[in-house]
């Protein structure tokens, strides 16, 4: 370790030395005596450590005094904490007596064996005292021999109390602080948006320096607004140094939303990567790359070569050489081009200044002009470097008296560090700032050498395991280092969760590496089994992450676990063998840290036994232990020994879907705080064991499952606990899942059981019930009283965050207490099938954002007699409706008979309406929003819908100008109704209109027809559909998808020589109607009239045999039609430019489309010439590809054909397609022989085809 910090031990065994002589453990008065003498030495010790600890940098006297001291102040706090435990196991074992006394009445016979035993065990206790008194005495006189030569080293006295940093900012993310890369940003954003068109995927490095910003450069490019349209699919990977193609692979599959990739081949890996990325524009970043072998950027470029053209791979790495091996690597593998490396620079003088002025004044910038140049001054040492000027101008913000400790840390600080001779000036300036930070700050930042670079961290664990190793006496006190480390630097890049808490954190490579450096021995985290032939007897804490499969398995041995008996924290037990297992906890006794995880056990014989022998272990010997997370799949249930484990503060479980009840004697574990499990994966547990109502430090219970009203029966005969067990669990924060409420006893109107816990801020009402719920519960008048009682006793407390009811509620009514609840954000209702009202004032709740009903088939409304009940529908329009004050997403299902809902005209997030009545939305679209509150009817209303997904409804539209999502599901309604009050502000900010199961004809207001923002329109599964709208008139449309419309034509279009525009409002004679009759006059009308889509990039056409017309797409890059015809497509491929295509006045329109004039051009000059994916199936009229047009698709890279029974041969032209690399030809078997490999008469044709597969 860089540098021995002892202070917080100190501290710790002060504290717990104190503790011990007030609860006046041990009987003898030696033991006192010695105890107290003790505490004198370490008081004594503890006075100069301030002192030592500075000096060992420059003196290694006083580093090997401290490493002395180090080791017997460790086994000094061992020694406390085995008195602190036993006197816990006392306490324990009493309580346990106290409770069994209190159940059943004594007879005389146990009472007095009761006293036998009692006098029996005072020897023992005797003896016990004198081997601890003992033991204090020869600690007592090791430190005695290490505190006389504190002289000798002329150690200085310093007794004043170390200052403890005020914590900063709030649990909520400060805005990042970037300061001088404007100009990068605007750089680095117009080398991605140049579109390549010869290029398949263009490598865009940005090179620099560790610390100089390029991740936080990357990440303002990843998130700006142009480069999101830009791209369809979007990816962020972080590298390091080892380039595993797989383990990227995964990472990008799952940054892209397709899951967690865990555990699949690199087969599969390709398999999936192709079909997420293939025809697609994609940018992935790979952010802090080592790699400059050419072998692994060649693997990972063939599976990368299936996006669209204009591609990017955006590169983070210190290496130039990197850039360019990798570039050109793709380059083989590809069509890429390789941008020149992007170099990074330093900050400015100025920039620097202004980032510690960002950093350090938020508020008040200093005027002082010596001040500002001797801040100045102090930057300079930084170099420019974003990652130092931070964690600098952190160290000076708590100057008290900048004029005075600014000069002082120029001329003392920075020069001592400058005389170290640093190679690197940033990691001095990082050194400085661990420097300045407070003792117990320096053992938590190094303790995070445990987590890998780049790896997202869970705060909460980071946490938890401070507090288990004794640096934070409380995790109150960790969150609030945690947060100093963060706005120091030291931390970065902080995620929140859906409650608004801190989530995980990464730590720059750079702040890692200090890490590393400042622990040294102590603490080692490797993926190297080598480390276990010879652990070094200074380690405390040993991290190894190699996998099952790593080839040094098999000669590790085992042989150095016997050295490192002192280890304090171990993970990762999956490398060792079952008879290691025991090894270790025969020797790993002073562990306050255990991590234990392996793979499933069904598959692995060897994992087995590794599992049971270490569900054999007796915990007993593990008495220090304070953090136990364990995972394994496919067990039932876990030791019971682990109830021996008092001192345990977390206990984890992982992955255990099996599982189906807790260690039994859990009420033992009386220093338990968190149990650690998901309860989406505990479905199997049936029971809570009798007891956890004890455990009244419990902060963390996930999952609470009610056992049926007899009791759940274990293997051992004990009964479950009742619901009535939380009541006393009132330390619980975070989430709860309550399950099984259908099985709890009668409800009793004097309890409740969460109203003063008043840190839950999630809360899940499930109500799934066993079979046999007893005959007090047999119809629905007894389902209704019970479940409504029991949900009167599960009143939260007001700070409740998200409730959501679920799964069986069989109550009519939902308590009043909903109302109250303040602080609720969200609330849900699903599967509730007899609950028919909502409570009253439910529309009045302040901070209700997020809104789900889902199915609910009797549910009315709200319960309220001011909501007019037994009104009509006409009287209704005459009622002024309550609204939802505050409601920003609402989700409503399968709720066919709710009708009386306040409306919710300040929706903005997303409005999803399946199967419910129409009055909802018509009168919300009536809603006018007055300044004082009131409600009225306006036809002019201005809502704030951002995305919007309905079905059932049709009087939608009006005045939805914030709407940018459109889905209509199920629609009866005529769409005539869509034109209703029509405006030119209506849907202007329409992006995505989605139309799934429509059964009339689908008729679009003008204003939607000629909307400049629409991009995307999806058509599905309307089978009586049989024209469209004239969507050619949308200029910035991108992407269009028809599928399943058998009986769907065409298009319609305006006449030329007609002058009304309004498709909404003009009558059907002022647009082509495709009649049967009118078939032979289509080649007349061809050459003069045929429109065409202005921008459109994606067109897709499944499963409509009848389409046939539709304006023609010239600009298409993406084509797939399936079973339906080719005309379309033979049309735009003949069509000329003199002539051919008449431009309706509506095309002249700006556009928004991202292709840009001289590619629309070039489309008009060579129709498809931007064509790169090409997909025909099931086409049965297709015999040919007309050679004359053939030769334009120069950019088609991707042709498939499937099941074109008439399609016999492929053309001379094809030659002319250099760029295709892919050809699949399948059900085809006439073609198929022609194109045979050497033999076929067209394999001349296509023999230039990189990759050809025909079936």
């Amino acid at each position: 370790m860089a540098g021995i910090i002892l202070m917080p031990v100190a501290k710790l065994i002060l504290g717990k030395a104190s503790d011990l002589a007030k609860e006046q453990i041990g009987l003898l008065w030696n033991f006192r005596r010695e105890l107290s003498k003790f505490e004198a030495t370490v008081s004594t010790i503890q006075a100069v450590l301030r002192d030592a600890e500075e000096k060992q940098a420059h003196s290694h006297q006083v580093k090997d005094w401290l490493e002395k001291l180090s080791e017997v102040m460790y086994d000094a706090e061992d020694l406390l904490d085995d008195l602190a435990t036993e006197a816990r196991r006392k306490a324990v074992v009493a309580a346990t007596t106290d409770d069994a006394g209190g159940r059943r009445r004594m007879s005389a016979t146990t009472c007095w064996s009761v006293v036998c035993f009692l006098l029996s065990s005072l020897p023992k206790q005797l003896v016990y005292d004198l081997k601890m008194a003992h033991a204090i005495k020869a600690i007592r006189e090791r430190l005695d021999d290490i505190v006389k030569d504190k002289d000798a080293l002329h150690l200085e006295v310093d007794t004043t109390e170390e200052e403890t940093l005020p914590s900063r900012e709030t649990d909520s993310c400060p805005p990042k602080i970037v300061v001088g890369r404007e100009d990068d940003k605007k750089n680095i954003i117009e080398l991605l948006l140049n579109h390549h068109s010869e290029a398949n995927i263009s490598v865009v490095p940005i090179v620099g320096m560790g610390g100089l910003g390029k991740t936080t450069l990357a990440q303002l490019v990843f998130d700006d607004d142009r480069v999101k349209g830009h791209f369809d699919i979007k990816a962020w990977v972080y590298v390091s140094q080892s380039f595993d193609v797989k383990v990227i692979l995964g990472k990008m599959l799952r940054s892209i939303n397709c899951g967690s990739q865990a555990g699949v081949d690199l087969d599969v890996l390709q398999t999936r990567v192709r079909e997420a990325i293939k025809g697609k524009r994609f940018l992935f970043v790979l952010d802090d790359v080592w790699e400059e072998t050419d072998r692994s950027w060649e693997t990972l470029g063939k599976y990368l070569m299936f996006g669209a053209a204009g591609s990017k791979v955006l590169v983070t790495t210190r290496s130039t050489k990197v850039a360019e091996v990798g570039g050109g690597a793709l380059k083989s593998r590809t069509s890429t081009s390789i941008v020149e490396p992007y170099n990074l620079k330093g900050l400015s003088e100025e920039e620097s200044w202004n980032l510690l002025v960002e950093k350090a004044f938020p508020r008040k910038v200093p005027q002082e002009s010596q001040l500002q140049k001797i801040g100045k001054n102090i930057l300079r040492k930084c170099d420019g470097v974003p990652l130092a000027v931070s964690t600098v101008s952190a160290v000076l913000v708590y100057s008290k008296d900048p004029n005075i400790e600014w000069p002082s840390f120029l001329q003392k600080s920075l020069s001592s560090i400058a005389k170290e001779g640093e190679e690197d000036p940033t990691m001095s300036a990082l050194k400085l700032g661990f420097n300045h930070l407070p003792s117990y700050m320096k053992h938590c930042f190094a303790y995070c050498k445990m987590f890998g670079k780049g790896e997202e961290i869970p705060i909460k664990t980071v946490v938890q395991l401070w507090v288990a190793q004794g640096y934070i006496e409380s995790e109150d006190r960790g969150f609030d280092c945690f947060k100093t480390l963060w706005w120091r630097s030291f931390f970065q890049e902080v995620q929140m969760d859906g409650l608004g808490n801190m989530s995980t954190f990464t730590m720059h490579d750079l702040m890692h590496d200090l890490a590393c450096w400042i622990a040294g021995e102590k603490i080692i985290a490797t993926s190297s089994l080598t480390i276990l032939k010879n652990v070094p007897s200074k380690t405390r804490h040993l991290f190894v992450t190699a996998g099952r499969d790593d080839d040094q398995r098999e000669d590790h041995g085992g042989d150095g676990l016997g050295n490192a008996s002192k280890v304090r924290s171990l993970a990762h037990l999956e490398y060792l063998t079952s008879k290691e297992v025991q090894q270790v906890i025969n020797n790993f006794i002073r562990l306050r840290t255990l991590l234990f995880f392996c793979e499933d056990q069904d598959s692995n014989d060897e994992d087995r036994s590794i599992f049971d022998a270490f569900t054999s272990i007796n915990f007993y010997k593990l008495k220090h232990l304070r953090l136990l997370y364990f995972s394994c799949e496919g067990r039932k249930e876990l030791p019971n020994s682990i109830s021996n484990l008092v001192n345990l503060q977390v206990l984890g479980l992982i992955d255990i879907g099996s599982l189906k009840e807790l260690p039994k004697g859990i009420e033992k574990l009386v220093n338990l705080k968190h149990l650690e499990l998901k309860a989406d994966e505990a479905g199997h547990i049936t029971h809570m064991p009798k007891g956890i109502g004890k455990l009244k430090f419990l902060q963390t219970l996930p999952i609470f499952v009610v056992s049926k009203k007899n009791g759940c029966i274990s293997n051992d005969n004990t009964v479950g606990a009742e619901l009535d067990e939380l009541k006393g669990l009132n330390a619980l924060c975070g989430e709860l899942a309550i399950k099984g409420l259908g099985n709890a006893e009668s409800p009793r109107t004097d309890v409740y059981v969460l109203n003063e816990k008043l840190h839950l801020q999630s809360l899940v009402l499930d109500w799934s019930r066993d079979d046999d719920i007893g005959d007090d519960v047999h119809d629905v008048t007894s389902l209704s009283i019970h479940d409504e009682g029991i949900l009167e006793m599960l009143k939260p407390h007001f700070n409740l965050k998200k409730l959501a009811i679920q799964r069986g509620y069989g109550g009519v009514k939902i308590p009043n207490w909903l109302s109250g609840l303040t602080n609720l954000v969200e609330f849900s209702l699903q599967d509730c099938e007899q609950c028919e009202y909502l409570p009253p004032q439910i529309h009045k709740m302040p901070s209700l954002k997020r809104l789900t009903i889902v199915n609910c088939p009797l549910l009315k409304g709200i319960d309220d007699d001011g909501y007019h009940r037994d009104s009509s529908p006409i009287e209704e329009e005459d009622c002024e409706w309550p609204r939802f004050c505050c409601l920003t997403d609402l989700s409503i299902k399968h709720c066919p008979r709710l009708t009386r809902l306040p409306t919710f005209p300040t929706v903005e997030g997303e409005l999803e309406l399946v199967a419910v009545s129409l009055a909802l939305l018509a009168r919300t679209m009536k809603t006018k929003m007055r300044g004082g509150g009131g409600v009225g009817y306006t036809d002019e209303f201005d809502t704030n819908i951002h995305s919007l997904r309905t079905s059932s409804f049709s009087a939608l539209v009006h005045s939805l100008s914030k709407l940018t999502k459109l889905r209509l599901k199920r629609i009866d309604d005529d769409f005539e109704s869509l034109s209703y009050h029509d405006s030119s502000s209506c849907l202007v900010s329409l992006q995505e209109l989605r139309v799934e199961g429509c059964r009339t004809r689908v008729k679009l207001p003008s204003s939607l027809c000629s909307s400049v923002s629409l991009k995307v329109i999806q058509l599905q599964g309307c089978q009586m559909v049989e024209y469209l709208p004239p969507l050619h008139g949308l200029p910035s449309l991108k992407e269009l998808t028809i599928i399943n419309c058998p009986n769907l034509k065409g298009c319609w279009w305006k006449k030329r020589k007609g002058n009304n525009d309004n498709y909404g409002n003009g009558g059907d004679d002022d647009y082509y109607n495709f009649d049967p009759s009118m078939e032979g006059g289509e080649e007349e009308r061809e050459d003069e009239e045929w429109p065409r889509f202005p921008c459109l990039l994606e067109l897709k056409i499944l499963d409509c045999p009848n389409l046939t017309r539709i304006p023609l797409f010239p600009t298409v890059e993406r084509l797939k039609l399936i079973d339906t015809s080719s005309k379309a497509l033979v049309r735009t491929m003949k069509m000329q430019v003199a002539g051919a295509v008449h431009h309706d006045s509506r095309q002249n329109s700006t556009t928004t489309a991202t292709t840009s004039p001289s590619s629309q051009r070039t489309a008009l000059d060579r129709p498809l010439s931007n064509l790169e994916i090409l997909v025909l199936s099931g086409i049965d009229e297709l015999e040919f590809l007309p050679e004359e047009v053939l030769c334009n698709l120069t950019s088609l890279r991707d042709l498939k054909i499937y099941f074109c029974l008439r399609l016999a041969t492929l053309p001379p032209a094809m030659r002319h397609l250099t760029s295709l690399h892919r050809l699949e030809i399948r059900g085809c078997p006439e073609l198929t022989i022609r194109c045979r490999k050497g033999e076929g008469e067209d394999w001349p044709n296509i023999s230039h085809i990189t990759w050809i597969t025909l079936d």
